[in-house]
């Protein structure tokens, strides 16, 4: 059996209190600065917005309108992002070395992205490299096939689900069809003068309070699930040994081997549930575009008696353009999703069997238990969200 001696407990402690000192200042200065630097005053602006040219709707191009500024999309799920970039698994999208259309992305050339959009996306690489060792070492660790094994099974399933949801997100980051495509794609939708001051789809009152609320929980399931390996691999309990053995393994029990597994989960268990966060804050503001979108189409033919109205062209094609969102959001998300309902209904069976035949401590059980409650709600929460969508998009249908 493995202890630490109490000098290197307090050592660990440190350490350990050291990082997540550091996690939660950058939180706090993260929530100031979203906070601060979205200004959502009415200020007045001469823009000239050119629209897409559509015969049957007949918009025209380079049309000169006031017209009261807004926050992009980036800006409204500011939150999230900046939470995925301090777990390293999200990188902006249009940064320099990613655009092919600088002047749509950077409208004035002089002002190029700052350098810590580089040191940022470097950040993730390196977070992406490292969990992909630590799945690599925890994979070669399961072998011998000998006692306890289900417990090692679990562990190398959970870092490969978590490396795989990095993965796709810092892809997606990278892809310029994929998250980059999006952003352009909505933003371009809100600043369409016809179906903007029609609709006021842009104007959904509860879009901030889905992405702060979203951001919370994360945050909140990631702290529990940090502590929760934090007592496994430093307090005093009787299963402690048997757990750092099998985490650490093929490397021997030391305390250095000890902290950087600590150092990794913290990265791990962002990337374990703030993609599914992404999902669900996705689809809730897409649900909430269609539903607002047919209750505009409701009144309008309340209003023409029965009959089309004259605007069904503008709200046509401004449901065409919410279904192209929808497909350009699910090329990444489809990736997600798959991976989250294969390794999330596998990790659901041996935690359950863990729970059974484990031991029979209160706090494993009541980790295993939150375990496995993580990998339903994992798969519930997309579902039961692009479920929502899928509705809300046939709804409009009829």
């Amino acid at each position: 059996m493995y202890f630490y001696p109490i000098s290197q407990t307090r050592f660990i402690s440190a350490v350990i209190s050291g990082v997540a000192g550091w996690l939660a200042g950058w939180l706090e200065l993260s929530t100031i600065c979203i906070w601060n630097i979205i200004d959502f005053s009415a200020q007045k602006s001469k823009m000239k917005v050119e629209t897409i040219t559509k015969s049957s709707v007949g918009f025209n191009r380079n049309i000169e309108l006031e017209e009261e500024s807004f926050p992009s999309i980036e800006d409204k799920l500011k939150p999230l992002l900046v939470s995925m970039k301090i777990f390293g698994i999200y990188f902006d999208p249009t940064q320099a070395k990613n655009k092919v259309e600088p002047s749509e992305t950077y409208p004035s050339p002089a002002r190029p992205p700052g350098w810590w959009r580089s040191v940022n996306r470097l950040y993730c690489y390196t977070v992406l490299i490292l969990l992909w060792f630590n799945f690599g070492r925890c994979a070669v660790g399961l072998f011998p096939l000998d006692e306890g094994l289900p417990l090692r099974i679990i562990t190398t399933s959970w870092m490969l689900l978590c490396v795989l949801n990095a993965t796709i997100i810092v892809a997606s980051c990278q892809k310029l069809t994929h998250l980059r495509s999006f952003y352009k794609h909505w933003n371009s939708m809100s600043q369409c003068h016809l179906t903007y001051y029609m609709t006021s789809a842009f104007k959904v009152p509860d879009q901030r309070q889905i992405v702060r609320f979203g951001t919370a929980t994360g945050w909140f399931l990631s702290l529990i699930n940090i502590a929760a390996i934090y007592i496994f691999m430093f307090g005093d309990l009787p299963v402690s040994p048997a757990y750092i053995q099998a985490m650490v393994r093929p490397f021997p029990a030391s305390i250095w081997v000890a902290i950087f597994h600590v150092i990794l989960h913290v990265f791990q268990s962002g990337a374990w549930l703030f993609p599914v966060v992404l999902i669900a804050v996705f689809a809730r503001i897409l649900r909430a575009q269609f539903i607002h979108l047919g209750k505009i189409l409701s009144k309008k033919i309340d209003e023409a008696d029965g009959h089309f109205p004259d605007q069904l062209p503008e709200l046509r094609f401004h449901y065409t353009q919410l279904c192209q969102a929808v497909e350009i959001v699910n090329r990444s998300f489809k990736w997600l999703l798959g991976v989250r309902f294969i390794l999330d209904i596998f990790l659901a069976c041996f935690v359950s069997y863990q729970i059974i035949n484990g031991p029979s401590d209160t706090f494993v059980i009541a980790v295993n238990v939150f375990w496995l409650a993580g990998d339903v709600v994992g798969i519930l929460v997309p579902a039961m969200c692009s479920a929502d969508v899928h509705e809300a998009v046939s709804n409009m249908t009829y």
